[in-house]
C-alpha cells in the first residue's frame, strides 16, 4: 500500500534532534528558571496555563538547579544519539519544569517551540542515523520520518502566520506605515537602552517596504514550507526576516530559525562532504516499519499543532506552554509605561529609587515585562507583589519612612532622555 506521506530522509530528523537538544540549555528558560525559583513566591505571577503549576508543583532553587543538570545531561545524550527518545522525554519533562518557572516573572519567553519539538522527537525515530545507537545507513529515507517533519513545518508556519494575521486584523496595511514602525523600533531601543548603528528610522520608504515584507513573509511561510520546491525560498526569506528584526529591533531569535534544518534534505550536501553522492536506502519490506512509528508522532504532532493554532487564533501571547508568538500588532505610542518608586526618609526628603537597571542604565526584556506587570499594564496591580519586589530592593534602596509606587509614561523618542510625558498614577503607598 502506498504511504499517505511521501518518504523523508532520516538525516533531516536526526539533524533536527541535534539542533533542538543543543538549544535547550541555551534557551532563556534554562537560566531564568533557576534564578526565578529563588525569588520570594509573592513575586511570582502565572501566565495562562500555569495556574495549576504555581499552586501544586514544588518550586525552589535546589530543584531548579537539579532540573538544569538533568536537562544538560539529557541534551548531551540526545545530541549523541544515546537512548535519544528517552532523552527527549526527559528533556520534555525536566525542561517544562524549568522553563515554566522562567515564565513566572511576568514575561513569557517564547521558547516553547523547543518543548513542542522535544515532545515530537521523543515520539519519533530521531536516532535511526547520525547517532551512537544508529541502526540504519546514513542515507535512509522512509515514510516514518515524514509525520514528525511535517508537524515541525506546520508548527513553524503557525508561529509566523498568526502574528501576521493579527497585524492585519488590528491595523490592516496601515501597520506597515513608516510612522508606526518607527515607534515600534523606538520602543525596543528604549527597552535596550541604546541606539543601533544603522538608524533604519531615517529611511521612511525602506521602513515601509520592510513592513510590507514582514506581512507577506509571516502570512506565506506556512504555505512555502509545505512544498519542496519552495522551502529554500521560505528559509531565505525567514533568515532575511530575522536579520531585519535584529537590525530594527535587536531581536535575533536564533532558537527559531536554527530549526529550519527540518526543511531540507541534507544528503546531497553530506555526499559532497564525504566525496560521494548520497542515495536513498529504503527498507526492503514495508512490514519492517512498525505502525507505532506512524501513529504516535501523528498523535503528538496533532496535539502540539492544536495548542499552537488555538492560542495563535486567540492572539494569546501571555500563556504557556502554548501561546501566540509576539504579534507587535498594536500601533505603537510615542511613550511607554514604567514603574517609578519614590522613597521618603525620616526628614521628609523624597528620592526616586533606581531599580532593575544595569551599569548602562538598561533593562532586559524580562525586567521590562515584570515592571509592566507590576505597574498594572499587563496584569492587575497586586500590593503583595509590589511589596515583595521592593523587599528584594531594600538592601540597595537604603532606609525609608515610606515608599510610594507610581505608573509613569516615558518618551521613547531618541534624544528625549526618557522624559515623563503624562501625570504619574499612584499605585500603592507603604510605610516601612
Amino acid at each position: 500500500m502506498r504511504p499517505l506521506l511521501r518518504p523523508e530522509p532520516a538525516l533531516t530528523l536526526a539533524l533536527l534532534r541535534v539542533v533542538v537538544a543543543g538549544l535547550m540549555p541555551l534557551a532563556p528558560g534554562f537560566r531564568e528558571g533557576a534564578r526565578i525559583a529563588r525569588w520570594a513566591p509573592a513575586r511570582w505571577i502565572a501566565p495562562e496555563g500555569l495556574g495549576w503549576f504555581i499552586r501544586h508543583v514544588p518550586i525552589n532553587g535546589a530543584l531548579a538547579t537539579a532540573a538544569q543538570l538533568v536537562v544538560a545531561f539529557a541534551a548531551l545524550c540526545a545530541i549523541a544519539g544515546v537512548r535519544a527518545r528517552l532523552a527527549f522525554l526527559v528533556l520534555s519533562l525536566a525542561g517544562f519544569y524549568l522553563f515554566a518557572i522562567g515564565q513566572l516573572a511576568g514575561h513569557v519567553w517564547h521558547d516553547n517551540h523547543l518543548l513542542w519539538f522535544c515532545a515530537l522527537l521523543a515520539a519519533s525515530p530521531c536516532a535511526d542515523v547520525l547517532a551512537v545507537d544508529a541502526a540504519r545507513p546514513l542515507d535512509t529515507e522512509g515514510p516514518e520520518y515524514a509525520a514528525p517533519l511535517l508537524a515541525v513545518r506546520l508548527l513553524l508556519g503557525a508561529i509566523y502566520f498568526f502574528p501576521g494575521l493579527h497585524k492585519l486584523l488590528s491595523s490592516g496595511l496601515a501597520w506597515a506605515a513608516a510612522d508606526n514602525l518607527r515607534f515600534q523600533m523606538y520602543w525596543k531601543w528604549a527597552e535596550h537602552g541604546t541606539l543601533p548603528r544603522f538608524r533604519l528610522d531615517l529611511y521612511p520608504r525602506l521602513l515601509h517596504a520592510g513592513g510590507l515584507f514582514v506581512l507577506a513573509f509571516e502570512l506565506s511561510f506556512g504555505v512555502l514550507v509545505l512544498f519542496r520546491r519552495t522551502r529554500t525560498a521560505a528559509a531565505v526569506t525567514g533568515l532575511l526576516f530575522h536579520l531585519l528584526a535584529q537590525v530594527a529591533l535587536g531581536l535575533l531569535f536564533a532558537s527559531l530559525w536554527l530549526c529550519y534544518v527540518a526543511l531540507f534534505d541534507w544528503r546531497p550536501w553530506l555526499g559532497r562532504l564525504l566525496g560521494r553522492e548520497g542515495r536513498p536506502s529504503m527498507p526492503t519490506l514495508e512490514t519492517r516499519v512498525s505502525p507505532r512509528r506512524h501513529v504516535v508522532p501523528v498523535a503528538v504532532g496533532a496535539a502540539m499543532l492544536a495548542g499552537a493554532v488555538v492560542q495563535g487564533a486567540r492572539g494569546q501571547m501571555r500563556a504557556y506552554p502554548f501561546s501566540c508568538y509576539p504579534t507587535f500588532q498594536w500601533r505603537a505610542a510615542p511613550d511607554m509605561p514604567d514603574l517609578m518608586i519614590v522613597a521618603t526618609d525620616e526628614r521628609g526628603i523624597a528620592r526616586e529609587v533606581k531599580h532593575a537597571r544595569d551599569a548602562a542604565d538598561a533593562r532586559s526584556p524580562r525586567q521590562w515585562a515584570e515592571i509592566w506587570s507590576l505597574a498594572g499594564v499587563t496584569a492587575p496591580v497586586d500590593a503583595g507583589r509590589l511589596r515583595a519586589y521592593y523587599g528584594a530592593l531594600r538592601s540597595v534602596a537604603g532606609p525609608a519612612r515610606s515608599v510610594t509606587f507610581y505608573r509613569v509614561y516615558r518618551s521613547v523618542i531618541p534624544g528625549e532622555g526618557g522624559r515623563i510625558t503624562r501625570p504619574a498614577v499612584p499605585l500603592l503607598a507603604i510605610n516601612e
